[in-house]
């Protein structure tokens, strides 16, 4: 019977250390988005008039 490798953790860093790096870019991609419904929809609204 040959002994368990050992395994050494090197680095331990949950999801919560990565959600700084990734929330302003949420933030950025829904005001664009915000911004791109609010234009398609005034632009729908002047050609109809």
């Amino acid at each position: 019977m040959t002994p368990a490798p050992e395994v050494v953790v090197l680095a331990d860093h949950p999801i919560w250390i990565a959600v700084p790096a990734f929330a302003p870019a949420f933030v950025i991609a829904g005001v664009i988005v915000f911004i791109a419904a609010k234009n398609r929809r005034r632009s729908d609204e002047d050609r109809k008039s």
